[in-house]
Order: C-alpha cells, then sequence, then structure tokens
C-alpha cells in the first residue's frame, strides 16, 4: 500500500472553498499541482494555476515542507513570493478527494479547499462530503461556508 505521501503527487482541482481569493470573478479554474521532492522530510512542489479575467493562465509556485506530523506543512513561495510563507494541512485525503485547511497568513485568511483529482468524477461531491463529514475531518459549520465553484 502506497504512503499518503506518494498518492498526493499529481493536479488537483478546486471544486469548493471559502478562500476570498477563489470566489472573486478575477481567478477561474484554480488547480494545484504537487510533486514529491523528498521524503525525509516530506518535500512537496507546489504549483498553483488559474485563469485571470482575460484567459490567461497565471502560476504562483513554491515548495511546502512537512512540519510535526507530516501532514502539517510550511509553504514557501519561489521567485519573488520567496519572502511569503503560510501554513497549511491536509484534513482529509482519499484516493480522488483532497480536503486542505490554511491557516491566516500576512497576506491571506484561513480557509478550507475541497479538490479532486485531475480527470476523475464524483457524481454528487458536495452530497459525499455532507453525508460524511467526519471522515472528511470537516465541521457542519465549515461545510457551510464552502462555495462550490
Amino acid at each position: 500500500m502506497k504512503e499518503w505521501y506518494e498518492q498526493l503527487p499529481g493536479r488537483w482541482l478546486i471544486q469548493a472553498t471559502n478562500f476570498p481569493m477563489w470566489l472573486s470573478e478575477k481567478r477561474k479554474n484554480p488547480s494545484i499541482t504537487y510533486g514529491l521532492l523528498a521524503t525525509e522530510p516530506v518535500t512537496l512542489s507546489d504549483r498553483v494555476e488559474y485563469r485571470n479575467r482575460k484567459g490567461k493562465t497565471k502560476v504562483i509556485k513554491g515548495v511546502d515542507s512537512a512540519v510535526e506530523n507530516g501532514k502539517n506543512f510550511k509553504w514557501r513561495g519561489e521567485g519573488v513570493l520567496v519572502v511569503l510563507s503560510s501554513y497549511w494541512s491536509i484534513v482529509a485525503m482519499e484516493e480522488n478527494i483532497l480536503i486542505i485547511r490554511f491557516e491566516k497568513s500576512l497576506v491571506t485568511p484561513s480557509g478550507i479547499d475541497v479538490l479532486i483529482r485531475e480527470g476523475t468524477s464524483i457524481c454528487d461531491l458536495k452530497l459525499e462530503l455532507r453525508e460524511s463529514l467526519d471522515t472528511y475531518g470537516l465541521t457542519i459549520e465549515e461545510f457551510r461556508s464552502l462555495s462550490w465553484l
């Protein structure tokens, strides 16, 4: 059986969120692509992509380094964003469903993203989550705060 960090690499599409950056008309079709850089400690490449109002793809690159129990990470931006960092964690991960929670940082509020692996289709993701909140590590308040993209 694969370790969780071996299942994470790939492109994940954000389906629901309470993060303001994804709720404005300025950014559409957000996704996160993770790559496994190291296993001891777990270190990931992190590539966030979205389309701006003009349809142009924009990219935010960073590196995630595991802290504490391994499913908590410190993100550090690359390039001009190297001065920025934030903390996030994997709340739940199934084969094709990923839930992440991120803490408030200097430039962003805290939030939750619900993602599915690219190339998969979940019949009724909203219903799946609502009926299994404990499995996915969400409270009813957090679930109700989500907007579906």
